[in-house]
């Protein structure tokens, strides 16, 4: 069985704001998740916009995984002034795999006009994890708008129980469009093809971006989201 092992209170406010803003607009599919693995049918599936939604467990080649995701879309974040994105993925792998789990969750549907002109923009990134049995997790985050423009991979590596890194790009992705796509992008490599692997990636586009304020908070962020999923499948189970 696998459970979110995740522990910071203050990404728990922030995914609350989320959730407040879902109630006050119409949910809508937006949110698609991609499981990739080469040699068998990538599978996708689709979440309601602004609110946090799960898929799974499901197989996929050798890899049984479960998602949840989040975002603040169309709008903005309150607390991070930003339009965010989150994946909370548990990927185990069902039997000696050949070649790496790719999972790429993203929405299409963030309001613009926050952002002005969009002739510059800031993508800023994170990856944390509570598990990686043995093998590497890579990630980047990613914004499409009239360009795209894409963080560097950022990547943790087990045996480990926690930890977090992150990073950030700006540029221009002019004519931005009335809306744009933010999302993020994970590669899971297990050695000799066996292992666990429990990890959260957070993608971040501050509407007036603030470096040292913003990733400071974006670093802590991921670890906080699993602990207000976990209380969240609580009360609906209840």
């Amino acid at each position: 069985m696998i459970r979110f092992r995740n522990s910071l209170p203050l990404a728990a406010t922030v995914l609350v704001g989320v959730a407040m803003l879902a109630l006050a607009s119409p949910a809508r599919a937006n949110i698609t998740i991609t499981l990739h693995e080469t040699g068998f049918t990538d599978q996708t599936f689709t979440l309601a916009s602004g609110t946090l939604g799960s898929v799974g467990p499901t197989t996929i080649g050798n890899y049984t995984v479960s998602v949840t995701a989040s975002d603040s879309a169309p709008g903005i974040d309150s607390t991070f002034g930003g339009a965010l994105l989150s994946q909370n993925t548990f990927s185990v792998a069902a039997s000696a795999a050949t070649n790496n789990l790719q999972i790429t969750v993203s929405d299409d549907t963030f309001d613009s006009a926050p952002f002005g002109t969009g002739t510059a923009v800031t993508v800023q990134n994170s990856l944390s994890t509570t598990l990686i049995g043995n093998g590497t997790v890579t990630a980047n985050g990613f914004l499409i708008g009239g360009s795209t423009l894409t963080t560097t991979n950022i990547s943790l590596t087990g045996p480990t129980f926690s930890g977090s890194v992150s990073n950030a790009i700006s540029g221009s992705v002019a004519p931005l469009g009335s809306t744009f796509t933010l999302g993020n992008f994970a590669d899971v490599h297990f050695t000799n093809g066996t292992g666990q692997a429990n990890f959260t990636v957070t993608t971040l586009a501050p509407v007036a971006p603030e470096p040292s304020t913003m990733v400071a908070a974006l670093t802590g962020l991921p670890l906080g989201i699993g602990v207000w999923m976990r209380r969240r499948r609580r009360r609906q189970m209840a």
